[in-house]
């Protein structure tokens, strides 16, 4: 089916779930849930992956591979709560379990929606990314250009307290000072554009103009992974 957009009975009905934490509730609901939210994300991938394999050809697009569980993994967490609220699906190429892999994500929650292109979570892969800034590389230099042409996404990630690098290009301090790094939209006011749908072609327009901060990322992440290697011969 064409995507049409997401229901808002499906977003309360997530809610709810997660306030209930009753795996009996969720039995009861799991074919709405499914039907509401989970087919939407579904139809969504459908109608983003022809434009997302130019990015990068090896991204997984099998949608049961791609879209967040209802079910909370609670094995590495304090919160043993069972059901999230919240729902987000992945562009990313295939990884090992907990690897740090460069993606896109769409996410929903009760009080947001959003989408972006994050990375450089896993050893070495900031170090890496702050090289190319450093040496200003033409990954690093097409990324930020491609970053300050899309307007509505701001840079982000956590910053250290104190700068690493004081004495660099003030234009580059956002992006050596962070612990990890992405660019964001969130939206916390409007969510007609995710009820009516009309939000997909402008969010994957973005997207494609930030391949160029994706492939920084990715390319981070191959440095710092070679590096490793190298360490261990």
């Amino acid at each position: 089916m064409a995507f049409t957009g997401f229901h808002a009975a499906g977003i309360d009905l997530l809610q709810l779930n997660r306030l209930q934490n009753s795996k009996e509730f969720y039995d009861e609901h799991k074919d709405e849930i499914k039907r509401l939210v989970v087919q939407p994300f579904h139809e969504l991938i459908a109608q983003m992956t022809p434009a997302m394999l130019e990015i990068d050809p090896q991204f997984v697009v099998v949608p049961s591979h791609m879209v967040s569980r209802v079910r909370r993994d609670t094995r590495y967490t304090k919160d043993k709560t069972l059901y999230r609220a919240n729902m987000w699906m992945f562009f990313r190429r295939p990884r090992q379990e907990r690897e740090s892999v460069p993606c896109y994500y769409f996410e929903i929650h009760p009080e947001f929606w959003g989408f972006g292109c994050w990375g450089a979570w896993g050893r070495g892969e900031m170090e890496a990314l702050r090289e190319m800034v450093l040496h200003e590389d033409q990954l690093f230099l097409a990324a930020r250009e491609a970053v300050a042409a899309c307007p509505q996404m701001h840079l982000d990630g956590e910053l250290y307290k104190r700068p690493k690098f004081p004495d660099a290009n003030p234009a580059y301090q956002d992006w050596l000072n962070r612990k990890e790094i992405g660019v964001d939209f969130r939206e916390s006011g409007d969510f007609s554009p995710v009820l009516d749908g009309s939000f997909a072609g402008p969010m994957l327009e973005t997207m494609q103009r930030l391949a160029p901060f994706y492939r920084f990322l990715l390319a981070a992440k191959e440095r710092a992974d070679a590096a490793r290697r190298e360490a261990v011969q």
